[in-house]
């Protein structure tokens, strides 16, 4: 008898890195002729081949360098577009540390982290200049504007004998990238990467994940987070084609614009889609049930053939998308399991700022509702402090577990012990040996009797339901016992059509969803007050909801 052998275990050959530099010298080399990156300028589409984004990286750090900026943290903010992967790589290769800020910051908050980062510049889309120019940052402001008259100018540089580009010497290992968290507990911490941790994670995610010449990715979420960086690189570094999507109202029409083929997101973005594609299948004669036929037809198809079975929905989104990576968030199991259904290959992965980013992933030889994957190649996990049921903290040790937290050993010192990144988060181990991540120790509910709850746990239930958009469990208290609450934002529409229907009010609908999630659970985990918002809940620009946020857990 053959031996079964684990698939699992497969891996591509890839090319190894461990600089930026080196990334794109040899994605460019390599790729010379292919199309990097494309966007949309006006009414035309662009594009950017390998060879010519080689020569800006050389130009743009030779004119930072100009400016005496060499071995300098320069800052980055703004729209995703091509001049901020750009500003990236340019300094990443040839100049210093890159700082990537989130645009969406007010003035003072970007003017706070510039200087705790003791960044010496800071490059900036035309949106964002006045904020930036108004915080009082006295360090130098560089519009995207302006960036192809300096590119330009360091050409000319280069050409005039300014060797600083080549003479530059990057550290792998040291500091590269420093990252500012915006998570959904305490405050934001600045993460030193080196180019190795981030290289070593492309390289570790690309022996498990094919990626051709010839894919074109769109580049939806924002690039200041290392989930779509490290992805947009990993895409660069296989000589893939990159498309940056201009806003999210015209996400629809850019997917068929550019026909990706991936596509890196996060859960609401796919919630999103299902939602378009539920509605859209309630409002045909007959369209739930052969809704249900091809789902049931689906399950006995190949990739390919559910791909032809559900063409509408993929002509809707350019016609070529064929998988999508979905991390920052859980995913829930009954959307995840239609979008396998309707053709496409969904990779859950997980990870954090800290493990730059991916720690455990799904992969071309390994997909499940579910669960998270298992770790990537070279990378080691285990679980500390297990309870009864096998749930503990996930640790970490790999080439991609971070330097450190800039200027904060306390903290630092808190979560690296010999080489262990302690994550927060709590995991188990299923029987095939993949994880499941169950939820974060920081939102973990301890009641007065000592029993612990996970909401994660609830909110994936609650979440399930057509009436629910989004939720968040926590402890309050009422007739002054401390219980558990839910905040829910609803889907209005359905939620009100389906209480016209019964002739009850939109209240008794969603607490008899409550009540039914609670019979899934023992009493202690009873949620016995339920809190309905007209407004969303303030978030992350991952979509992940504030749980110390105050008005998360008011009544409106």
């Amino acid at each position: 008898m053959a031996k079964k052998i684990d698939s699992n275990k497969y891996v591509y050959n890839v090319r190894d890195i461990n600089s930026i530099r080196q990334l794109a010298e040899t994605s460019c080399e390599l790729y010379a002729d292919n199309t990097a990156f494309i966007y949309k300028k006006g009414d035309t589409v662009q594009e950017i081949k390998y060879s010519q984004v080689g020569k800006d990286i050389r130009a743009l750090a030779t004119y930072f360098n100009s400016l005496g900026l060499e071995n300098e943290k320069i800052a980055v903010t703004g729209k995703n577009s091509y001049l901020w992967i750009l500003t990236y790589m340019a300094v990443c290769s040839g100049t210093g540390v890159i700082v990537p800020i989130d645009k969406d910051l007010r003035g003072d908050e970007v003017a706070y982290l510039l200087d705790h980062a003791e960044a010496k510049a800071i490059v900036c889309s035309p949106e964002t200049v006045k904020k930036i120019t108004e915080s009082g940052y006295k360090g130098m402001i560089i519009s995207m504007d302006d960036l192809p008259e300096r590119i330009e100018k360091g050409a000319s540089l280069i050409e005039e004998g300014d060797t600083s580009y080549r003479d530059h010497k990057v550290d792998p290992f040291g500091l590269g990238i420093l990252l500012y968290t915006s998570g959904t507990t305490g405050v934001s911490k600045g993460v030193m990467l080196s180019q190795n941790n981030i290289c070593s994670n492309i390289v570790q995610v690309r022996k498990r994940v094919a990626v051709e010449t010839d894919d074109v990715a769109l580049s939806i979420l924002p690039m200041h987070h290392t989930f779509e960086c490290t992805v947009d690189l990993a895409l660069f570094y296989s000589g893939a084609t990159i498309a940056f999507n201009s806003s999210v109202t015209k996400l629809k029409a850019e997917l068929k614009l550019f026909s990706p083929t991936v596509m890196a997101c996060v859960p609401l973005v796919l919630e999103t889609l299902h939602r378009s594609i539920m509605s859209t299948y309630g409002k045909m004669k007959g369209g739930k049930a052969l809704l249900s036929a091809q789902k049931v037809m689906a399950k006995g198809l190949t990739m390919n053939a559910r791909q032809k079975l559900f063409s509408s929905i993929h002509q809707a989104v350019g016609g070529r998308l064929n998988r999508m990576v979905v991390g920052a968030a859980a995913m829930l199991p009954n959307i995840h399991e239609d979008y396998e259904l309707f053709g496409y290959k969904i990779l859950i992965g997980y990870g954090l700022t800290e493990t730059a980013p991916v720690c455990l992933m799904q992969h071309d030889f390994y997909r499940a509702v579910g669960d998270t994957g298992y770790p990537l190649v070279g990378v080691q996990c285990r679980i500390c402090d297990k309870n009864e049921d096998g749930i503990g903290e996930l640790q970490v040790k790999g080439p991609n577990v971070m330097l450190g937290y800039f200027k904060n050993p306390e903290e630092t010192a808190k979560v690296l012990k010999d080489g262990w990144f302690s994550t927060g988060d709590l995991v188990k181990m299923n029987e095939n040996g993949s994880y499941s991540i169950t939820g974060r120790i920081k939102s973990m509910i301890v009641l007065p009797n000592g029993k612990k709850v996970f909401p994660e746990e609830q909110e994936m239930f609650i979440d399930r339901s057509p009436f629910v958009k989004d939720s968040m469990v926590f402890l309050t208290e009422k007739d002054g016992k401390p219980v558990l609450a839910v905040s829910v934002y609803p889907d209005w529409d359905t939620l009100n059509a389906e209480a016209e229907k019964r002739g009850v009010t939109a209240k008794e609908v969603m607490t008899g969803v409550i009540a039914e999630v609670n019979k899934l659970f023992p009493s202690y985990k009873y949620i016995s007050k339920v809190i309905i918002r007209e407004n969303e809940f303030i978030k992350t620009t991952t979509s992940k909801i504030k749980r110390n946020e105050p008005e998360n857990k008011t009544e409106e």
